[in-house]
C-alpha cells in the first residue's frame, strides 16, 4: 500500500509541473494550448509510445483506434490528478481499530 501512495502522490507531483508549464505557455504564446497525455508521453519517450502504438495496432487495430487513440488526446493535467488522487484514495492507510 505505501508504493501505491508514493506513486499517487508523484502522479499529484507530475500534474502540478504540467500545470504549471501550460500556464506558462499559455501565458508567454497568449493561447490555451494544454499539453496532451499523447504529447507528454511522446517528449518524454517517443520510441516507447511508437512501439505500444505499434504493438498494440499489431494486435488489435480497433483498440488504438477507438479507445488508446481517442485517450492520448486527453488533458494531460486533470488526468494525472485524478489518477493521483485515485492511488491515494485506494491506498489509504487504514483507520486504527480502538478496542473497548
Amino acid at each position: 500500500m505505501r508504493v501505491g501512495r508514493i506513486f499517487g502522490w508523484l502522479l499529484l507531483v507530475a500534474a502540478c509541473a504540467v500545470l504549471v508549464r501550460d500556464a506558462l505557455a499559455w501565458h508567454d504564446t497568449g493561447n490555451f494550448a494544454p499539453d496532451t497525455i499523447g504529447g507528454l508521453w511522446f517528449e518524454l519517450s517517443g520510441s516507447s509510445l511508437r512501439i505500444v502504438q505499434g504493438l498494440i495496432e499489431h494486435i488489435a487495430p480497433w483498440l488504438w483506434t477507438l479507445a488508446v487513440g481517442p485517450v492520448m488526446y486527453v488533458w494531460a493535467a486533470p488526468t494525472l490528478i485524478v489518477l493521483g488522487a485515485i492511488l491515494l484514495f485506494l491506498c489509504r492507510r487504514p483507520k486504527p481499530r480502538k478496542f473497548y
